[in-house]
C-alpha cells in the first residue's frame, strides 16, 4: 500500500528523484494531517518504542507549566491545579514530578522517564528548539501526552505541535461562565461512569480550525452552547459556535504516541469537580497505557 510519494524538485539538468514511503499492511485506516505525520484512531500509528516498563517501575508522568518569557497574565490557577492534579494522580499510585523549568523537558532521555508528558496551562512559547526536539523524538517513541486548557495557547508557530493538539489551538474564548457539558462518546476510559451531562464554570475556549474537520478525532465531551447564557462570541471575533459539536475534549494517535486533550481547565474550582477529576485520570491513564485508549470512537 503507498500512502504518499513526495517529488523532488531537481536544479536544471539534474536528474528528477522520486521517493515512495509505503505504509505497514494495517494501517488502512490512518489518515494524515497536514504535516505529513501519522495521526488518526487506527493503533497501528501508535510506536511502542520508549521501553518504559511501568510493570517493573510503576507508572510516572511529568506536569510541566512552564509559561513564556513575554507572557504577563499567566492562568492564575496553575499553583492550585498542579497541586490538585497532583493529588489526583499520586492517589491512583502514579509517581508524578512537576516542573515550569525548561531545563527539565530538553532532553529526549529526560522524557523517556515518564509514561506521560502533561501540559497544564502552558503559555506561548515555552519550548526552545532542543525541547521542542526532545517533545518530538518522546512521542514518536510511543510517549503519552495530555494538553490541558492552554497547552491550546502554546506554541503557536510549531505546526508538529498544532497537529498533536488535533491540527488546531485556541482563537479565542467568551466569558467565564456556567454551561452544560455533554459525554459525547461514554465508552472511553476518561468519560467511564460519567452522568451523561454535568454543569461546570469554565472559560469554554473556541479552537480553530474545528479539529473535527481538520484531523481524525474521538470527541469525548463537548458544550452545549445553548446553555452559554452569557454568550458564545470571543474577544477575537470568533462566533463561539460549530457545525454540529462544539467539542471540549478528544483524543487521537499521533506521530507514533497518544494525545488525549482537554480545553477545559480555567478555574480552580473545576479542579474540585469530581466529574472533570475523574475525566482527567481516565484520559491519563489510558495516555500511559493502563487503560485503553482512545475507545468508541
Amino acid at each position: 500500500m503507498t500512502f504518499r510519494t513526495l517529488p523532488r524538485l531537481a536544479a536544471a539538468g539534474a536528474i528528477a528523484l522520486t521517493c515512495t514511503i509505503t505504509a505497514p499492511a494495517n494501517a488502512q485506516s490512518i489518515t494524515a494531517i497536514a504535516n505529513g505525520v501519522c495521526q488518526g484512531l487506527d493503533p497501528a500509528c501508535y510506536n511502542g518504542w520508549g521501553g518504559r516498563d511501568p510493570a517493573a517501575n510503576g507508572y510516572s508522568v511529568l506536569i510541566y507549566s512552564r509559561v513564556g518569557e513575554t507572557v504577563t497574565n499567566p492562568h492564575a490557577n496553575i499553583a492550585y491545579g498542579v497541586q490538585r492534579l497532583t493529588e489526583l494522580l499520586e492517589g491512583a499510585d502514579i509517581k508524578v514530578t512537576t516542573s515550569s523549568d525548561l531545563a527539565d523537558v530538553q532532553g529526549p532521555r529526560q522524557l523517556r522517564a515518564y509514561d506521560t508528558v502533561i501540559f497544564f496551562n502552558t503559555q506561548r512559547d515555552t519550548l526552545d528548539s532542543a525541547a521542542q526536539m526532545a517533545l518530538r523524538i518522546y512521542v514518536e517513541s510511543g510517549g503519552g501526552f495530555v494538553g490541558i486548557h492552554n497547552a491550546f495557547g502554546t506554541q503557536y508557530n510549531w505546526e508538529w505541535y498544532r497537529g498533536l493538539l488535533g491540527g488546531t489551538q485556541l482563537f479565542d474564548h467568551g466569558p467565564n461562565q456556567p454551561a452544560t457539558v455533554a459525554v459525547v462518546n461514554a465508552a472511553d476510559a476518561a468519560t467511564e461512569g460519567l452522568p451523561e451531562s454535568f454543569t461546570v464554570t469554565d472559560e469554554f475556549y473556541n479552537v480553530f480550525p474545528d479539529p473535527q474537520a481538520v484531523a481524525d478525532i474521538n470527541v469525548l465531551l463537548a458544550v452545549d452552547d445553548s446553555t452559554r447564557i452569557a454568550g458564545t462570541g470571543g474577544y477575537n471575533g470568533h462566533p463561539g459556535l460549530y457545525d454540529g459539536l462544539h467539542p471540549l475534549s478528544w483524543c487521537h494517535y499521533y506521530d507514533g504516541g497518544r494525545a488525549f486533550l482537554t480545553t477545559l481547565g480555567h478555574t480552580e474550582d473545576i479542579f474540585d469537580d469530581a466529574n472533570f477529576r475523574a475525566h482527567l485520570l481516565g484520559g491519563i491513564e489510558s495516555t500511559m497505557g493502563r487503560k485503553p485508549f482512545c475507545q468508541g470512537g
